[in-house]
């Protein structure tokens, strides 16, 4: 009996023992040094601004959204008039005819100088990544509202471009930059628009999330991105543009193909990419103060991709930067007029420095 209970105290007195010197490894591998540098990010945080209609000059956050934007004082700054709103995202909504175009900005360019404006004296990543859909073959026109604030989701239709050679879509992108970087742009009837913009545009992202919004391949992507940027660089040549802007970043095959320079036509010097993360929960029903563990494990997901994504960067195009503008956390689809909990922030900040 007292040998049991020797051995039993033993054990005890180890374990508290071995618990305290625990306690002062951690304590110690926890205490930081300020003075010590260890290594230096070489990462930039910024934001994207996404067009919608609360930035309109009517809307009530107008001037509180860009003039915090301005305080900010943010580099890279992306800036997408995305499909959603079309009116707002697309210069030239009809096919011109023989007799007339139809380009108008004015549902453009409000929000496109108070942006510029806000991002004075910073690098922008500008992005009108909405096709006109008139350019894709479609099964049928595709009709939009008159009205401009109006949300219209289909306006993303087709997969492939009505013209095989990309000189109407390039044309269309060489005129839009023009109105802002050239004071304006000559139609498709040779008539002049004057817009005395001159505007500096330091980087052009080409599309969004062309794997989702359109579906399409890495080659049919890769052929648009050169066509494109072999245009804009006879418009603009001291801009920098980026490449893919991919909704998922799970294919391996989108990076092995676009990163290799021996898939790009002869001109082309690849200098940038871009990729998106989003965390979601796994179960909408589980309460918010659960979603931490599906983001978090999402979120070491992401990062185990990104040095995979790193090691193919580095082997075909080690000179091209990565900027993963976007990153987030979705808490579901099932409505857009749902109210955002104070604790959604909290999560999306925790998993934005984490990252």
């Amino acid at each position: 009996m007292k040998k049991t209970y020797f051995f039993k105290s033993l054990r005890q007195t180890f374990a508290v023992v071995l618990m305290l010197l625990l306690c002062q490894y951690l304590t110690a591998q926890n205490t930081v040094n300020w003075d010590k540098t260890i290594s230096e990010s070489k990462t930039t945080p910024t934001l994207q601004v996404v067009v919608n209609p609360m930035l309109l000059r009517n809307s009530p956050i107008h001037e509180g959204s860009f003039n915090a934007l301005k305080k900010l004082k943010a580099d890279y700054v992306r800036f997408v008039p995305w499909f959603p709103y079309p009116h707002m995202a697309v210069a030239e909504l009809k096919p011109p005819t023989k007799t007339e175009t139809f380009w108008d900005f004015s549902h453009i360019d409000p929000i496109v100088e108070d942006f510029m404006n806000a991002t004075s004296g910073h690098s922008v990543v500008m992005n009108f990544s909405t096709i006109p859909v008139w350019m894709f073959k479609t099964e049928k026109p595709v009709i939009i509202s008159n009205d401009p604030n109006q949300v219209f989701w289909p306006y993303n239709e087709g997969k492939e471009l009505r013209d095989p050679s990309f000189k109407e879509l390039t044309d269309y992108y060489v005129r839009l930059v023009s109105w802002y970087t050239k004071g304006g742009f000559t139609d498709e009837l040779g008539k002049f628009h004057q817009s005395g913009h001159h505007y500096n545009f330091s980087y052009w992202e080409v599309l969004n999330e062309p794997d989702l919004e359109h579906n399409i391949s890495p080659e049919y992507y890769t052929k648009i991105y050169d066509a494109v940027v072999l245009a804009l660089k006879e418009v603009s040549p001291e801009t920098k543009f980026i490449g893919m802007s991919l909704a998922h970043e799970t294919d391996p095959e989108w990076f092995e193909y676009f990163l290799n320079p021996a898939n790009h036509k002869p001109g082309i010097t690849l200098e940038g990419i871009s990729y998106h993360f989003y965390g979601t929960p796994d179960n909408n029903k589980h309460p918010i103060s659960t979603y931490q563990y599906s983001v978090c494990n999402q979120a070491n997901g992401f990062l185990a991709k990104v040095r995979f994504i790193e090691n193919i960067r580095k082997r075909l195009s080690p000179q091209v930067f990565t900027t993963v503008n976007e990153i987030g956390n979705i808490l579901s689809r099932d409505g857009t007029n749902e109210q955002i909990p104070d604790t959604y922030w909290n999560l999306s900040g925790a998993m934005y420095a984490y990252i």
